[in-house]
């Protein structure tokens, strides 16, 4: 399989929020800065973007960005539990049993440190800083398991964009 790992954009920083921490949402820059990357990487050969379905934590931040993907790849978009904060390698297998079989390019949006601690899972390397910055991405491809997976690229917004 391919899969896409993508933490949510720059969202309203938890001072300047004052509802429940899992509706704080992006900001305009942060909405803005998605849209740039998701379709600077869509039409660019070198990096090829398309997925099959995209799976989202529930909080306002990482749907929002899901939503976005999900307009800007023409994917749709669906929330998953077990990717809110705290997002673990074996409890995203057992929620995944559920929606089997996986789509074959398959884009989850999550959180820090969720996100790099579960693409050092799927690469087999637990010790490995593979954090990614807000609205970075990464790609990776074989099984969906510890291990079974190699990094093919991790890219941060600076590297698809200029700011």
């Amino acid at each position: 399989m391919r899969l896409y790992v993508m933490r949510h954009g720059i969202a309203f920083e938890r001072g300047e929020w004052h509802g429940e921490e899992a509706a704080r949402p992006l900001t305009e820059q942060g909405k803005a800065r998605t849209r740039a990357v998701l379709q600077a990487l869509r039409n660019t050969k070198r990096k090829e973007l398309k997925v099959d379905a995209i799976w989202s934590s529930p909080l306002a931040r990482a749907l929002q960005t899901a939503e976005i993907a999900g307009k800007v790849l023409a994917a749709p978009v669906s929330t998953v539990g077990a990717l809110a904060c705290g997002a673990a390698l074996p409890a995203l297998q057992t929620a995944f049993l559920k929606k089997a079989p996986l789509p074959a390019r398959l884009m989850l949006v999550g959180h820090e440190p969720d996100c790099g601690a579960l693409i050092a899972a799927l690469v087999g390397d637990p010790d490995g800083d593979y954090a990614l910055k807000k609205a970075g991405l990464a790609a990776l491809s074989g099984e969906f398991e510890a291990g079974g997976m190699t990094l093919r690229w991790k890219l941060a917004p600076k590297d698809v964009i200029e700011d």
